[in-house]
């Protein structure tokens, strides 16, 4: 799901503590030193925890996000 990301959102986010990165899903695996970070079911990794720093216009958020 794209969402449009601007000032409130930021704001909205740091307030409320935001979980939304891969990392925090209970589908993420992070891999070891042999295999890499990976979603359960197949998805690209991203966004990460770090994207609403840098990220620009948009951000993407996974549909099947379920926190641990």
């Amino acid at each position: 799901m794209k969402t449009k990301l601007d000032a409130r959102l930021l704001q909205e986010a740091e307030h409320f503590a935001f979980r939304f990165a891969c990392e925090d899903c209970v589908h993420f695996d992070p891999g070891s030193p042999d295999a890499p970070a990976r979603c359960a079911h197949g998805y690209p990794p991203g966004p990460r925890r770090d994207q609403l720093e840098i990220a620009r216009g948009e951000i993407t958020f996974c549909k099947e996000f379920e926190l641990r």
